[in-house]
Order: structure tokens, then C-alpha cells, then sequence
């Protein structure tokens, strides 16, 4: 699969899960983003494999962090996410 960007996404797992093993707070819950799109706005792997993705949805209504310089965008491992065919 290659995921470039402008590539559209779906969000498939977080943290190679779909749920939180542990209790996290409502902040940190990324896990309720599971099943959201979006598109790769860089393709530039950071850490441990991670790649920009902007969501098509406001992630305040989420609740969680959401302080990256681009609003509503996140650092996503390549492997939680799968091509979004609408």
C-alpha cells in the first residue's frame, strides 16, 4: 500500500488497536477516531513510521489534543490507516 500525499485515508486502528488497552483520559482517546477520513498532508515519516493526516471532521467535537500547527491534523502511524475508496 502507498501512502503519499493527497492520499485519501481511513483510519483503521490507533496504535495498532481498537481500543485502548489501558484507561486513557477523554484527550488522549484517539481511538474514537476509528473509522474517520482524511487525506495525507505529508508523507515524511517521522518516529516510528508516522505521517501527517489532516481529517475531514473538527477533532474538538472529539475531544482529544489537537495541537499539531495544522488544525485537526495528526501524526498517524502508516500502519493504522487503509486507503479510503469513499
Amino acid at each position: 500500500m502507498q501512502i503519499r500525499k493527497d492520499t485519501p485515508v481511513k483510519l483503521k486502528t490507533f496504535l495498532g488497536t481498537v481500543k485502548s488497552s489501558k484507561k486513557v483520559e477523554e484527550r488522549e482517546n484517539y481511538w474514537k477516531l476509528i473509522g474517520e477520513r482524511g487525506k495525507v498532508i505529508d508523507d515524511t515519516e517521522i518516529n516510528d513510521g508516522r505521517v501527517l493526516v489532516l481529517f475531514s471532521k473538527n477533532l474538538n467535537e472529539f475531544k482529544v489534543e489537537n495541537h499539531n500547527p495544522i488544525k485537526n491534523s495528526l501524526w498517524i502511524k502508516k500502519s493504522d490507516l487503509e486507503l479510503d475508496h469513499y
